[in-house]
């Protein structure tokens, strides 16, 4: 009998560490793709930051353009906010609103 209930303990401890295992690199893998997405997302900022650039700064393209970016900006701050909070395990603060930058 405690030959049988070892063998069940060792192969419960077995399928723990593969589970355990998976995680990890399930884990690894959502984190690289959250800061693929992110970098992604600078980058194309960015580069329409670098177009705005070109356009005179009275143009009302312009203004329309770099109001985009700016919210598109604070979207990209609060992913990676709560990326770096779900890979500290803790809770990211409440959005005190809609807060706008100029």
């Amino acid at each position: 009998m405690l030959v049988v209930l070892l063998g069940w303990r060792r192969a419960q401890a077995k399928r723990l560490a593969r589970s355990r295992a998976d995680d990890d690199a399930r884990d690894s893998a959502v984190t690289a793709l959250q800061e693929s997405m992110l970098q992604s997302g600078q980058g194309l900022l960015l580069r329409f930051e670098a177009i705005a650039k070109r356009l005179p700064p009275d143009h009302p393209t312009r203004r329309d353009l770099v109001e985009a970016l700016d919210r598109a900006e604070l979207i990209l701050e609060k992913g990676l906010d709560k990326a770096q909070h779900l890979r500290d395990g803790t809770t990211p603060p409440k959005d005190p609103g809609n807060r706008h930058r100029s």
